[in-house]
């Protein structure tokens, strides 16, 4: 699910909150525009919402209500809760939402990513265009060495499953992809273009945005093939494979949209 969808959804909880009564009518419009959500950040325990949005915060001058953020965060949080793509809200002291989404619908974004592979976090209007280097061209300390690293490991892991007769299918269960490094990957994903966008013409923060999906990368380690020799591949190992070359895509156009190669082997 994108930043996109979850501004949707908050579309129809508002919509539906201001029928019944419990916001005034200007609710219907929908939330204020620009950035609203943004990756949860990662808790010590390892247990983490997805999204968090200071919708109510920014929502509530503009709206003609006495409700304080808190208040308009529990009533859309409560929208949210009965909505089957949630799985769990909360509501902090300022206000904050914090939102899980389902396990399919949070790995939609594989799917989302595979129907546009050209076009996902490339330039706007654009499409991928290789770039070429030269071998050691790329200073050792550039931060994008370090993303390109990250898509050559992707690709020898699709390499190696595909050896041992992984295959994506259609009836991978993706939803099998909850890990906490998965969970972090996969918001990741359906975060950079929106960060990319945000922060276009500033350079530094285009390639932290990269770094950071790079970082998340290299930390998932969960197999993508049979460890021993004999085992068949297993619908997760399909999943994985999908969400292998999922992030790969997308490193691949973010790096070509800051003007730098995706070599396949490093």
């Amino acid at each position: 699910m994108t930043p996109e969808h979850l501004r949707d959804l908050l579309v129809a909880v508002a919509a539906r909150a201001a029928d019944v009564g419990a916001l005034p009518e200007g609710a219907e419009a929908g939330p204020p525009a620009g950035v609203l959500f943004r990756p949860a950040e990662p808790r010590g325990a390892g247990v983490v919402a997805d999204w968090v949005t200071p919708v109510a915060q920014r929502w509530v001058p503009l709206l003609d209500t006495e409700l304080q953020p808190r208040a308009l965060a529990r009533i859309l949080a409560q929208g949210l809760s009965e909505r089957r793509e949630v799985a769990a809200v909360e509501v902090g002291p300022s206000g904050l939402i914090a939102i899980t989404l389902d396990d399919a619908v949070r790995a939609g974004i594989i799917e989302v990513v595979h129907s546009a592979p050209e076009t996902y976090a490339a330039r706007p209007g654009g499409r991928y265009r290789p770039v070429l280097e030269r071998p050691g061209w790329r200073a050792l300390d550039d931060p994008l060495r370090g993303v390109q690293h990250a898509h050559a490991r992707l690709c020898r892991l699709l390499r190696n499953a595909a050896a041992t007769g992984v295959q994506q299918r259609a009836t991978d269960r993706l939803e099998m992809l909850n890990h906490v490094p998965e969970r972090h990957l996969l918001v990741a994903v359906a975060d950079l273009p929106q960060r990319l966008d945000a922060h276009a013409g500033d350079e530094h923060a285009c390639r932290q945005a990269l770094v950071n999906l790079g970082r998340l990368a290299d930390a998932w380690d969960h197999p993508t093939r049979p460890m021993l020799v004999g085992d068949s591949p297993e619908h997760v190992h399909g999943a994985r494979m999908a969400l292998a070359d999922t992030v790969r895509v997308v490193l691949r156009n973010g790096l070509a949209r800051l003007g730098a190669a995706a070599p396949e082997r490093m």
